[in-house]
């Protein structure tokens, strides 16, 4: 009795040589952040949809981007992830249940004459066979194989808002290069709009120059403008057929679509668009990419304590049953006589390990840190992201006021050269000056218009996918 006490005594003091369980530092929360005026501090009951862009693409589009939800490579890689992280998380798991393992052997040995054996054995052969079951159940006492679990666990949700925060960068990237597309289809008519008036305008300043009403300088100038957009058409067809091999490589389909979704026109709008107000900034801590981060802190604090119970006796209840014969006839280990059956408990404890142990713990306070400080950093991130957005959206809401403007002058000023016109006071030529003046400022509102529904698509995904409501209008209304 005495003896095992000793024993007791001499393992609590082993084990005592364990490493107190650090203070682990909480992440900040973005409540107690510095936020732009732009975001608000409180909390929003508008969820995430897995299907924000239906909101925004006609049926036809849909299909475009459900392809690339199918056949992108990086969302096989991230799906591939999450099926690794199932696997580790089953395999760990197992860890905590019975263990049931069977071995056997099976040879036939010569028996020699030259040493103590005796006849019948002497110089014979016999069979030397064994199966045998064996049983193992790990009683887990300083909670390490939970601890594995545990960190299993948190590993697979990690591979899991991964794969979520893939879904919402593709699903960005297409709309991007939809939208582009679009962009180009208007920007091009425009273009074309434009070099058919300059056209007319260079056959007017010729008939003008016939008559001598005016020199060769004028309709050079013409010509030389006609050269110049040629030049900007050619460029503007060039980026437009670059942006349909991006949107065909973003479906997986190789650089051209399918023939039944090529033909399909993009028809997204371009105009309509509204600033976001009053965003909740915990719509950005609930971001797959952030809550990634938030679970490698809750794994790397799992991964603490296994380091920790590594320290501790790792107690495990082993048995085994089966039939062992050295010498005999081929089933000979089959019979009753040949039973061995065993149980009883296996302890391990590590004494000496040249501080292996500490160093594992030391690493696994430092992952710790390392995931809290990824997180903050990733926090931080999201925030300027959305608030650079905005702060942009808010820069184009001025810019687009002050084109609105300059249209409504230029329609103005057309009128007035159209009644001037009809009146006999003046040519046609300005009139179609003034309506070349207006389709420039229409292709700047057309760009800009592209641009900031780029950076509305940019500001649903970087929210979880979460489509502001009247930001996303097909009517034209002031920003």
């Amino acid at each position: 009795m005495r003896r095992g006490y000793f024993v007791a005594w001499a393992l609590l003091m082993l084990t005592g040589c364990a490493p107190r369980m650090p203070h682990l530092a909480a992440p900040d929360k973005i409540q107690n952040m510095r936020i732009s005026p732009a975001l608000v501090a409180g909390r929003s009951t508008t969820p995430a949809q897995s299907d924000w862009w239906r909101s925004l693409l006609n049926p036809a589009e849909q299909k475009i981007l459900q392809l690339a939800l199918s056949k992108n490579p990086d969302l096989a890689v991230a799906e591939a992830r999450v099926r690794l992280a199932a696997a580790d998380l089953r395999e760990a798991g197992a860890q905590l249940l019975p263990q049931v393992q069977t071995s056997g052997q099976v040879g036939i040995s010569q028996w020699t004459k030259n040493q103590f054996y005796l006849p019948p054995y002497a110089g014979e052969s016999s069979w030397n066979n064994a199966l045998k079951l064996d049983f193992s159940y790990n009683l887990d006492i300083g909670g390490q194989e939970q601890a594995r679990a545990k960190v299993a666990q948190y590993r697979l949700g990690i591979a899991e808002q991964r794969r979520r925060a893939a879904v919402l960068l593709l699903e960005n990237a297409v709309l991007q290069q939809m939208l582009a597309v679009r962009a180009d289809a208007a920007i091009l008519a425009e273009l074309h709009q434009e070099q058919t008036l300059l056209l007319q305008i260079q056959e007017i300043e010729k008939e003008r120059y016939q008559q001598g009403l005016t020199d060769s300088l004028i309709a050079l100038g013409y010509a030389q403008r006609i050269s110049s957009l040629q030049e900007d058409i050619v460029i503007q067809q060039a980026k437009a057929r670059k942006n349909r091999q991006a949107l065909a490589v973003l479906c997986g389909v190789g650089t051209r679509l399918p023939r039944d979704l090529a033909a399909t026109p993009v028809l997204m709008p371009l105009s309509g668009w509204q600033i976001p107000r009053q965003i909740p900034a915990a719509w950005i801590a609930g971001r797959p990419d952030v809550l990634a981060r938030r679970s490698a802190i809750e794994a790397a604090a799992e991964a603490i304590h296994v380091a920790r119970d590594a320290y501790y006796p790792n107690v495990n209840i082993v048995a085994f049953a089966g039939g062992l014969a050295a010498a005999g006839s081929l089933f000979t280990f089959l019979h009753p006589g040949s039973l061995q059956a065993g149980v009883g408990p296996a302890i391990s404890l590590p004494l000496f390990t040249g501080g292996r142990l500490r160093g594992k713990f030391d690493a696994a306070r430092a992952d710790y840190h390392l995931a809290l400080a990824q997180y903050q950093q990733s926090l931080l991130q999201a925030l300027q992201q959305v608030t650079a957005i905005l702060t942009d959206l808010q820069a184009a809401g001025q810019e687009r006021a002050s084109l609105d403007q300059r249209d409504q002058l230029l329609q103005l000023q057309k009128r007035l050269q159209q009644q001037r016109y009809q009146a006999g006071l003046n040519n046609a030529l300005p009139e179609l000056e003034v309506k070349l003046t207006l389709i420039d400022n229409q292709l700047q509102q057309t760009r800009l218009d592209a641009r900031a529904r780029q950076s509305l698509i940019n500001v649903y995904a970087s929210l979880g996918g979460r489509v502001i409501p009247d930001t996303w209008s097909r009517h034209r209304q002031a920003p």
